[in-house]
């Protein structure tokens, strides 16, 4: 609670000092162009800077700046001997004003990085056609009601007010958002760089220079400021416009330079238009760039990922139709297994029940053979053996896919007799490296096409590399949340050029043309995407070690 109390007081006095700054701010920057106004001016023509820093710290700092704007026209308006109903009003038409900013600036999606054309022409034309029409002319009916200004003055004070405004808006408010959006990316040297060359070609340009045509001085500053924004950001051309302002306005005062012998009307025409033409233009095509060199570098990155991008999704096409291929090739082959199933099933029984007659025979008339009695219990065997490799292979192949709870240690043995492990001389080590046998949830058909892959291709290895004493070494582990099954051969190991590619696609060691490369990345797939398991393969000790982990029951079910 303490804590809480603490901060909420940090954040009250910081809102606290950012009102008073921009009072002290807005009450600095009005008497700054007021010093150059008329004398006993209450509306001046002259660039008004206190609206450019009030609108700048609305859109920065929000709506709990207001305060500070109308304390700050305030206390300007009694210092000019303002009376004080109407310095009332001419402050909530301020502060007001700022409100409207903020809210509209909103309303038409405006952002304050101004990094977009949109972003700086909409600033513009908010100034020019919303934001100071209202204040002008609220302002000005408010002195006229007051009878601070005559009827005849309203007119001239309405434009004056209107036009010095929004000078004084669109000269600072850009700058200093401008500024405070970039100024952790700008750098030093060139921010004085700038300040230093500009200075210098003002003071040239209004004070040594003998120039006396303004579209002549146009063509000399305007493209310096316009290459210093382009090449270097808007930032530095908004700083250096207002540069060339302080120095034009200077001499205008003074009457230097160009402004010499000029009559007041034509100074302030020639003024305004040189400040007006350079924001206008430097800040736009400094933006526009910026947005062409960003559509630009968004093209590229579109152009450099295109390839990438159009193959994985080629990549991912290839995958589900293989995906769809092998789950069709697996209906069929269970659709075909099953009749075969049907058909075999009443001769393996009538075998049977033959088998069962002669045995029955044999127990009366010849007990003692024992030779027939073993070749009758062979053929029961194997007739028995017989059913059950079909009753295998069909629930292997069976289209229906249902995740199930199973034993891999069960799992693995049915894959030994189903390919006839037995038979083909290999020595088999089954090693349970677990107490239990543990339980996995997954597609146990599944897994066992897995293991029934990866045995087939270690016993194709050993007839390709002509292995003397062929033998798989098998373990079984599992932890609290996973379940590995190892398969390591004595074969002779992939070599290393092909063990980063062995579950992709269509790649295949055995070229005879019996292997179509399919068998491990098709078993990848299966473990990894349709099981959230694993699959690697590794060398060792002079084999291959396929390692196959599933999680536990209950921790990742399959998908």
């Amino acid at each position: 609670m303490h804590s809480f109390s603490h901060s909420s007081m940090n954040q009250n006095l910081s809102k606290l000092y950012a009102i008073v700054l921009m009072a002290l701010l807005y009450y600095l920057a009005g008497n700054a162009s007021f010093s150059v106004a008329e004398p006993n001016a209450i509306v001046t023509i002259v660039i008004f800077a206190a609206e450019g820093f009030a609108l700048a710290g609305v859109l920065i700092f929000g709506r709990s700046i207001l305060p500070g704007i109308f304390l700050g026209q305030l206390w300007l308006a009694l210092e000019h001997n303002l009376g004080l109903i109407p310095a009332l009003g001419v402050s909530a038409v301020n502060t007001l004003e700022g409100l409207l900013a903020w809210y509209l600036f909103r309303f038409f999606n405006l952002d304050i990085t101004l990094q977009k054309v949109t972003d700086i022409l909409g600033l513009f034309l908010l100034i020019a056609l919303i934001l100071q029409p209202f204040s002008a002319l609220s302002g000005t009916s408010i002195l006229y009601a007051s009878s601070v200004i005559p009827e005849s003055e309203f007119a001239r004070t309405l434009f004056s007010w209107w036009f010095g405004n929004m000078m004084g808006q669109m000269l600072w408010t850009p700058m200093l958002l401008l500024y405070y959006t970039r100024k952790e990316e700008m750098l030093l040297p060139t921010l004085l760089s700038t300040l230093f060359f500009f200075s210098l070609i003002a003071y040239t340009l209004f004070f040594i220079l003998p120039i006396d045509n303004i579209s002549f001085l146009i063509i000399l500053s305007l493209p310096a400021a316009t290459f210093l924004a382009v090449r270097y950001g808007a930032v530095y051309g908004a700083i250096a416009i207002v540069i060339l302002s302080f120095f034009a306005m200077t001499a205008a005062y003074k009457h230097i330079g160009i402004f010499a012998n000029a009559p007041m009307l034509n100074t302030i025409i020639d003024l305004n238009f040189y400040i007006l033409l350079h924001i206008l233009v430097v800040l736009t095509i400094a933006t526009l760039y910026q947005n062409v060199l960003i559509s630009k570098e968004a093209l590229y990155e579109l152009n450099r990922t295109l390839e990438s991008r159009v193959k994985r999704q080629v990549d991912e096409l290839n995958k589900q139709n293989i995906i769809m291929a092998q789950q069709a090739r697996l209906a069929s082959m269970g659709e075909m297994l099953g009749m075969i199933a049907h058909q075999w099933k009443q001769p393996l029984n009538s075998i049977n029940s033959n088998v069962a007659v002669l045995h029955l025979l044999t127990q009366r008339h010849l007990p003692d053979n024992t030779l027939f009695n073993q070749k009758l219990a062979n053929i029961t065997k194997q007739t028995q053996f017989m059913s059950d490799t079909i009753e295998d292979f069909s629930s292997f192949f069976h289209p229906d896919k249902h995740a199930v709870k199973f034993h891999p240690k069960e799992t693995l043995k049915r894959a030994l007799k189903l390919i006839e492990i037995e038979n083909k001389q290999i020595d088999v080590t089954i090693e349970m490296k677990t107490d239990t046998s543990p339980i996995v949830y997954a597609y146990e058909n599944e897994y066992l096409q897995v293991i029934l892959t990866i045995l087939h291709n270690a016993i194709e290895n050993f007839t390709a590399k002509k292995i003397e004493e062929p033998a798989l070494y098998i373990s079984l582990d599992s932890t609290e949340k996973e379940v590995s099954l190892s398969i390591l051969d004595n074969g002779g190991g992939i070599v290393s050029k092909d063990i980063n590619a062995i579950f992709d696609p269509y790649f295949t060691t055995n070229h005879s043309g019996k292997n179509s490369g399919l068998g491990l990345y098709m078993a990848k797939l299966l473990i990894e995407e349709s099981m959230g398991g694993s699959l690697s393969v590794t060398n060792r000790e002079g084999g291959a070690c396929f390692k196959i982990t599933l999680p536990k029951e209950g921790e990742d079910h399959a998908s």
